[in-house]
């Protein structure tokens, strides 16, 4: 495997359903934490796999096999894995993509298909390089050019450094995902950075060309619980309050270091392949 794991057995020792409340219990949605999640951080998996199997006990409704990420907080052991901000893997021999003014694209994301081809099929590379144009802010549509793509295969060569990137969004919090193999309901996509399965369409379906290949929604660490990201086990707390209590995740470290991704009004961008050219679309 090229991603790191996510182990379903230890974080439901970490969030164990019977005993969540007890343990939890300034949590500010313990009376509705058994529905669909969107996906960040480990107890958004967990709840959400609970809440699968309870849909699946009552209905022998169809599934389709997908990959989720949940996220680690900066950057990663192996440079080649799914990936939002930080240093992209992309060879240092490549010219690092420009826009139609003559302005360098900044590194936005990449996706790593390795762990991915019994789902999404062969495909042009191993890993998506998504860069953004630095100049554009409407994201909604594929008819604007906000977006670039390099594919590159996983090889032995040198990589950018920080002194190769010519542009880089310091708003945006580097992160990298841990893999983690499910099944999904058809009726009820999981809403979270995923490959495969069907888009969790925020308002209607949408029809694009090619087939459906991954999903970015806005990141929403859990940041009133421990483990907001799978490698940062710590829980902020603000200043106590007039009447002495103490409000948790308040100020996430995420607060003052810039946001992983957040699209308008909490969104998501869906994007589809045809084998030669990317399609996307956005709801907010």
């Amino acid at each position: 495997m090229i991603h790191q794991v996510f182990d379903l057995d230890y974080w439901n020792q970490v969030f164990p359903i019977d005993r969540f409340q007890k343990l939890f219990p300034d949590y500010r949605y313990k009376d509705d934490f058994i529905r669909p999640w969107g996906i960040t951080s480990p107890f958004h998996l967990v709840m959400h796999e609970h809440w699968k199997h309870q849909q699946l006990m009552q209905t022998q409704e169809a599934t389709t096999p997908i990959d989720i990420f949940v996220w680690g907080y900066g950057e990663p052991d192996k440079r080649e894995v799914t990936k939002i901000g930080g240093l992209p893997y992309y060879p240092s021999s490549r010219p690092w993509p420009r826009t139609e003014n003559n302005k360098p694209f900044e590194f936005f994301a990449q996706f790593c298909f390795k762990d991915s081809l019994d789902i999404c099929g062969s495909l042009p590379g191993d890993i998506l390089v998504i860069f953004e144009n630095p100049d554009l802010t409407d994201y909604s549509s594929g008819q604007c050019p906000i977006f670039h793509f390099e594919w590159v295969s996983i090889g032995d060569f040198p990589l950018v450094s920080y002194h190769d990137v010519l542009a880089f969004n310091p708003a945006r919090l580097p992160c990298y995902g841990v893999i983690h193999r499910t099944s999904e309901l058809i009726t009820e996509p999981m809403s979270g950075i995923k490959i495969g399965g069907t888009p969790s369409w925020i308002h209607y379906e949408e029809f694009l060309p090619g087939s459906f290949l991954f999903q970015i929604p806005s990141l929403s660490p859990a940041a009133s619980l421990p483990y907001p990201f799978v490698n940062t086990p710590f829980v902020y707390a603000s200043p106590s309050t007039q009447y002495g209590r103490v409000r948790l995740g308040t100020y996430p470290p995420w607060h003052y270091l810039g946001h992983p991704i957040l699209w308008t009004n909490m969104g998501c961008m869906y994007f589809f392949f045809d084998g030669s050219e990317f399609y996307w679309i956005g709801h907010n």
